[in-house]
């Protein structure tokens, strides 16, 4: 079976968030850019009321 591809996001940011990434992730556990953004996405999603369960979209307080 084929492997999925997953959906790509390309999004313009100004120099000045893209260097404050840059140094956030210099300064953190991440690995990349892209793994800082896909945590800050997740967790704002998380607060607008978002879950995960098994690994497709649920959202305001579904239960796993």
């Amino acid at each position: 079976m084929p492997k999925e591809r997953l959906p790509v996001w390309q999004i313009p940011v100004t120099r000045t968030l893209d260097a404050m990434v840059e140094e956030a992730v210099s300064k953190d556990t991440h690995v990349s850019k892209s793994d800082l953004v896909r945590e800050a996405v997740r967790e704002k999603l998380a607060r607008m009321g978002f879950s995960y369960v098994n690994a497709e979209p649920a959202k305001h307080g579904s239960k796993p």
